[in-house]
């Protein structure tokens, strides 16, 4: 390190304070991933946000007398006794619509278990969720709907596991999957995998600009930057039409929350960066973004009382049919797992104003969710306390210096700008002894593993042997989309222990009782679609470290998968 390393942070930070003044802090950050090429180099990237016209197609009608299922099935939040199943309608004719549907042990439906019938209608854009209840845990089921003989695809889905039920969990962990970057080969490898218990999406499951495609064909659909009502559902509409993901959702069970671009880029709970007066109120805005979300993703309705929107924001093409807009749960995977689902965006969020205080003011979780979380961090008694949530959890300096000695913090729209609720979550950890905790985040859209100490540049981590740290982290990278952090910052950041900024795909999670393994798998360039897959890089823990290793290998399959539907 030394000099050289001291001279090119110091070049950098220079850097730093320029381009804030020119860009927005997202665009800054993806700029900064090439930093380590040279500054002259320098793309300003604009895969995030842009604001470019396209000429994409709207979707052709459906035939008057006739029904289509043209965005597949989908299920999601497995308990276990329950799970959600999901379709779209698209109806030749308006009006309300019928739908049955029936879940079987067999994908031939030999072996029905449970039916029923649910009517859809405009008010809810043909869309139907069942909360499909009384079935037996740990369980592959199949599924499908049915409107006036019109039958959808196959979908299949799993149960969770109760108490001593499962020795072993697999997961696949994505984020980040933006239409116009690229083809979504994550979602086309992750489908045919037998083995995952379910798919863990982490946020930005779609981007609200009006961005044109690197790849033809995939301009973003209504070619504006969405606001109204209609236009989110538009915009789930044409991802949903994407063959990988519709493929991913039909054979695995998703977790879903969102991160910023579901409604727009940077949101917090009072308002977003890509958002003005211009384009009208934000809690109105936030409303429509929130109840196209559970419109259209496989999540157990969960109403909130704390959404905090003022009344009259509660409009017609607000917040209702789907509950308030809550997405923080907890999951649990017999006594092997507890997965910890929070809300980093609308739940209670405060607008980003630095990074050089701490008060309890600049919180990223909100006073009840932060609490609700300590609660639960300090009740699990699951092996495994997993977090999954949509930032950066880990500190990343520009300059490695301790806490409150200076090092500016790299990205003040993830955990680093909200200190205060990092530290009562760390706080909790230490305090209590809590071990087994894993973080999980999205939004770089690269790979990064880190070891937890509270703070890395000081005496109490030691980054050879892990002692110091009280928890891991993994960070899925994008299915779409260009990378933010660069491996520059792994020099200055010890307890960054990998990172890979330049290639797609996703994270394979593999959890027993004694060790939770993060695998990395890779696809190829997103402009063509392919589904094939190279394995990256293993890292794990093992029960009690609370340190990160790198592994010799990728994790075996599991040989009592069912088959794919």
């Amino acid at each position: 390190m030394g000099a050289t390393h001291r001279t090119r942070s110091q070049l950098l930070l220079q850097w730093y304070k320029r381009l804030q003044q020119q860009l927005s802090r997202r665009r800054f950050l993806k700029a900064s991933a090439t930093a380590g090429a040279g500054v002259a180099s320098l793309p300003l990237l604009s895969a995030c946000g842009g604001s470019s016209s396209s000429s994409a197609p709207a979707p052709l009608p459906v035939p008057s007398g006739t029904i289509e299922f043209r965005h597949g099935v989908a299920s999601g939040d497995p308990l276990d006794d329950r799970v959600i199943i999901w379709t779209r309608v698209t109806p030749g004719d308006e009006g309300p619509l019928p739908v049955s549907w029936e879940m079987d042990t067999d994908p031939a439906f030999s072996n029905p278990v449970a039916s029923g019938s649910f009517t859809t209608d405009a008010e809810r854009d043909y869309t139907v969720k069942i909360d499909v209840t009384g079935l037996s845990s740990y369980t592959t089921y199949y599924y499908r709907f049915n409107v006036a003989d019109t039958i959808s695809p196959v979908g299949r889905t799993k149960t969770a596991p109760v108490a001593e039920e499962s020795d072993r969990l697999r997961f696949a962990v994505v984020a980040c999957s933006n239409l116009t970057f690229g083809y979504f080969n994550g979602f086309g490898a992750i489908a045919k995998r037998r083995d995952l218990d379910a798919v863990i999406h982490l946020g930005d499951y779609l981007y609200e600009t009006a961005s044109t495609s690197r790849v033809e064909g995939r301009d973003h659909f209504p070619a504006v930057e969405i606001v109204s009502l209609e236009e989110y559902r538009l915009r789930y509409g044409q991802y949903r039409s994407d063959p990988d993901l519709q493929e991913a959702h039909r054979q695995h069970p998703f977790i879903p929350i969102w991160d910023d671009h579901e409604t727009t880029n940077n949101s917090y709970k009072d308002g977003a960066d890509n958002h003005d007066e211009s384009e009208g109120d934000w809690f109105e805005r936030k409303g429509r973004a929130v109840r196209a979300y559970f419109e259209w993703m496989p999540i157990r309705d969960n109403a909130d009382t704390s959404f905090d929107a003022p009344e009259n924001a509660i409009t017609p093409d607000g917040l209702l049919p789907e509950g308030n807009g809550s997405i923080q749960r907890v999951l649990r995977y017999g006594n092997l797992m507890d997965l910890i689902m929070l809300d980093t965006r609308l739940a209670g969020r405060a607008v980003q104003n630095g990074t050089e205080t701490i008060t309890p003011e600049q919180t990223i979780l909100g006073e009840e969710q932060r609490q609700w979380l300590l609660q639960e961090l300090g009740n699990s008694q699951a092996q495994w306390k997993v977090i999954g949530q949509q930032m950066t959890f880990a500190p990343i300096k520009v300059t490695p210096l301790p806490e409150g000695q200076g090092g500016t913090y790299l990205n003040s729209d993830a955990w680093d700008g909200y200190r205060f609720d990092r530290n009562a979550v760390m706080d909790k950890i230490i305090n209590d002894g809590i071990q087994n905790t894993v973080f999980l985040s999205g939004d770089t859209h690269v790979v990064t593993a880190f070891d937890l100490p509270k703070d890395p540049h000081s005496g109490d981590y030691n980054p050879a042997t892990g002692e110091g740290s009280h928890g891991v982290e993994f960070s899925s990278n994008g299915i779409a989309n260009v990378g933010i952090i660069g491996e520059f910052f792994m020099a200055n950041n010890p307890h960054l222990k990998y990172s890979n900024l330049s290639l797609q795909g996703y994270l394979l999670i593999d959890v027993d009782q004694q060790r939770f393994q993060g695998e990395y798998y890779y696809t190829g360039a997103p402009d063509v679609r392919d589904a094939s897959e190279t394995f990256g890089m293993a890292l794990a823990t093992t029960d009690g470290r609370n340190a990160l290793q790198t592994s010799p290998s990728p994790s075996t399959e599991r040989s009592d998968a069912a088959e794919l539907a």
